[in-house]
């Protein structure tokens, strides 16, 4: 179990990160289960009555919430996994940080990671390098978070 962070936009972002899987599978489930009619009513001229063309829009619109198996509402998904997907790539260009991403969000518990570097819990938990890592980690993924809307800054 890892500490929890008193930053709700961190919180908000370590749950992406360790749900991602859920999340993705959520959307595609939405996606595939979406019918219906588009648009507002008749009178608003808003309704497409060619069904290819509103399932066309439907598969175009961003969704706006998915419901995650265990519990759990995620606001604007598909944003959600435009984060993920570009700390995933900015961890890619080094070794490093792709290991602690992988260790960290990825399920990976600390025993398993102490046992397989070798090092004391201690050791594990107050490497400076390693909270470096973490805290840029985080703060790309703020960043990004930002660019796309899924956390507000002000």
């Amino acid at each position: 179990m890892q500490r929890r962070s008193r930053d709700k936009n961190v919180r908000a972002f370590e749950f992406m990160m360790r749900n991602e899987r859920k999340i993705r599978d959520a959307v595609e489930e939405t996606r595939a289960s979406k019918k219906g009619r588009t648009g507002r009513t008749p009178k608003g001229h808003a309704y497409i009555s060619d069904p290819t063309a509103g399932e066309a829009i439907r598969n175009a619109e961003e969704l706006h919430f998915v419901e995650i198996e265990g519990g759990g509402r995620v606001e604007w998904p598909e944003r959600c996994l435009i984060v993920i997907d570009a700390v995933r790539a900015w961890c890619e260009f080094s070794y490093l940080r792709r290991e602690i991403l992988r260790r960290r969000y990825d399920g990976e518990s600390w025993t398993k990671t102490c046992a397989e570097i070798k090092i004391s819990r201690d050791r594990y938990l107050s490497e400076t390098r390693y909270r470096e890592i973490i805290r840029s980690i985080r703060s790309y993924a703020l960043q990004c978070a930002a660019q796309v809307g899924v956390i507000k800054v002000f």
